[in-house]
């Protein structure tokens, strides 16, 4: 049986704390980057989302301009009637 020294464990140690590190930065970075994709894709989705909605406010108040403007012409049309009565 092989004895271990102190100079083999420290040496161990020192590559598996090495090896554990770059893991970790690894794992840390691709994390980041993922997280900034992610928000990134979310304010892009947010925008289109808010860009549509302001699309269809402005239909919904054209189409409520024109109905207001038809409304008008009609209800002046039935006062003449009336009026001339």
């Amino acid at each position: 049986m092989k004895t271990i020294s102190v100079k083999e464990i420290k040496k161990n140690s020192t590559k598996l704390n090495q090896i554990a590190l770059e893991t970790t930065e690894k794992v840390v970075l691709k994390t980041i980057n993922k997280a900034e994709n992610l928000q990134e894709f979310t304010s892009k989705s947010i925008k289109k989302t808010l860009d549509f909605s302001e699309k269809q406010q402005d239909n919904l108040f054209n189409t409520l301009e024109k109905s207001k403007g038809m409304v008008w012409k009609n209800l002046n049309k039935t006062l003449d009637f009336f009026g001339k009565k």
